[in-house]
């Protein structure tokens, strides 16, 4: 079994873990995804503007931090796009070359929540085009999120694609908008209501997804509103590739479809993840940037 230790929500602050369970929203049985899902391609620009980087409600309030425009893509990087890089380029992932990845199975027995051992597997089989290993594929799940894609891979399609991974003041922009004040955590996932507003966990991790957002597990992309800037999951769905790293390790954005409220609670833009960068599995993806001054196109 490949190096499994990171790929778990990170280990979530006490004092920030009790705060979003506070404002945890009540529990709903209506599922309220947005109608429809917005697939289409390209990028939204996003002007010049202040981050508050790492904002994670009361007591929190970041740092500002000052980031000049770019493009960034409308929503994450999906199977259909990523098969045509493949097709341009006869590009072959890391997963491909090594026969597997690692997939998040749920638990059947008793669950030790200090140990992601319980429900990360490693896969024979398992790649972009086989998310769920051998004898699986992405038909049908075209405009999904390509998975199972390390560092290396999306750093590879975003250069075919004239393009960049943003770093993390970039993407906090991006997620963010333009917040002026601190939120609630929970506020990113959840509406007043606690209506669902991003793909994340309902229920009891990692045992029972109640898929009370509309999806029990990952979702295609632009399936929830976007923000202001118009784009799509920034929060939820998959963890994304920043272009950061620190050593042997990368670092992911976002939370994903496997955040819930009893562990981690990522589903925020603050949350973050340390992950090796030659490690894919199946909730990380990415999306890319480009320069305000080039274009916003897309391949």
């Amino acid at each position: 079994m490949r190096r499994m230790r990171r790929i778990a929500c990170a280990a979530f602050i006490a004092t920030a873990g009790a705060a979003l369970l506070s404002a945890a929203p009540p529990p709903r049985s209506t599922s309220l995804q947005a109608a429809g899902c917005d697939v289409r391609d390209g990028r939204v620009l996003v002007p010049a503007g202040t981050v508050l980087l790492g904002e994670d409600g009361e007591g929190r309030p970041g740092r500002k931090v000052a980031v000049a425009a770019f493009w960034i893509d409308r929503h994450e990087v999906t199977n259909r796009q990523f098969a045509a890089f493949v097709a341009a380029t006869g590009y072959r992932t890391a997963a491909e070359r090594e026969g597997g990845s690692a997939i998040f199975v749920p638990p059947a027995g008793p669950v030790d929540l200090n140990n992601a051992a319980s429900w990360w597997r490693y896969r024979k089989g398992a790649d972009w085009r086989h998310p769920d290993g051998a004898g699986s594929s992405i038909e049908g799940r075209e405009d999904w999120p390509v998975i199972h894609v390390d560092h290396e891979d999306a750093a590879a399609y975003a250069r075919w694609a004239s393009a960049a991974l943003p770093d993390e003041a970039q993407w906090e922009r991006a997620a963010r908008d333009d917040q002026a004040a601190s939120r609630p955590p929970a506020s990113w996932a959840y509406d007043d209501e606690g209506h669902p507003t991003a793909n994340s966990w309902q229920g009891v991790f990692p045992v029972r997804d109640t898929g009370r957002d509309g999806y029990a597990g990952l979702a295609p992309v632009g399936c929830f509103k976007g923000n202001s800037f118009g784009l799509h999951d920034m929060v939820g769905n998959v963890w994304e590739w920043t272009s950061e790293q620190r050593g042997r390790s990368g670092l992911v954005k976002g939370g994903s479809y496997l955040c819930a409220m009893n562990y981690c609670a990522n589903f925020r833009p603050a949350a973050f993840q340390a992950q090796e960068l030659d490690l894919g599995t199946s909730h990380i993806g990415f999306r890319t940037i480009s320069a305000a001054g080039g274009s916003p196109a897309r391949r």
